[in-house]
C-alpha cells in the first residue's frame, strides 16, 4: 500500500508543479486533469485511512506485548522469554517504520488535495 501511496503523492507533486507553470504564463491550466486527479486521490484516502488505523492498532498492541513480555522477564529471569522479546522487538520496529510512512504519506496526500481544491476553478 505504501507504494501507492507514494505513486498517487509523486503523481500529484508533478501534476502541481506542471500545472503551476503553465498558470504562471498566464495560460489556464488543465481543469479537467485537476478534476480527475481530485477524485481520484478522495477515492483512495479513506482505503489510506483504514490502512493506517489497522497499522496503528498492530504496532499499539506489538508495543504492549512487548512491554508485557518484558516485565514477564523481569520477573522471572527466564532466559527463554529473552529469545520472545527479541521476537516480539524484531517486528516491532519495521511496523514502526512502516507506520511512520504511512502517516507522513497520508499527512502528504491531505496537503496535496487541499493544494489542488485550491487551484480549482469555482
Amino acid at each position: 500500500m505504501w507504494k501507492k501511496l507514494k505513486k498517487l503523492i509523486d503523481e500529484a507533486e508533478k501534476f502541481l508543479k506542471e500545472y503551476d507553470a503553465t498558470t504562471a504564463g498566464g495560460a489556464s491550466g488543465d481543469q479537467s486533469r485537476l478534476h480527475d486527479l481530485l477524485l481520484y486521490m478522495n477515492r483512495w484516502l479513506p482505503y489510506f485511512q483504514h490502512e493506517r488505523l489497522i497499522h496503528l492498532i498492530v504496532t499499539v498492541l506489538f508495543a504492549l506485548a512487548m512491554i508485557l513480555i518484558f516485565g514477564i522477564f523481569i520477573l522471572s529471569g527466564a532466559i527463554y522469554i529473552l529469545m520472545l522479546l527479541a521476537l516480539i522487538v524484531s517486528l516491532l520496529i519495521p511496523y514502526i517504520v512502516h507506520y511512520f510512512h504511512l502517516e507522513n504519506g497520508v499527512q502528504t496526500l491531505y496537503t496535496l488535495i487541499d493544494e489542488l481544491e485550491k487551484r480549482k476553478e469555482k
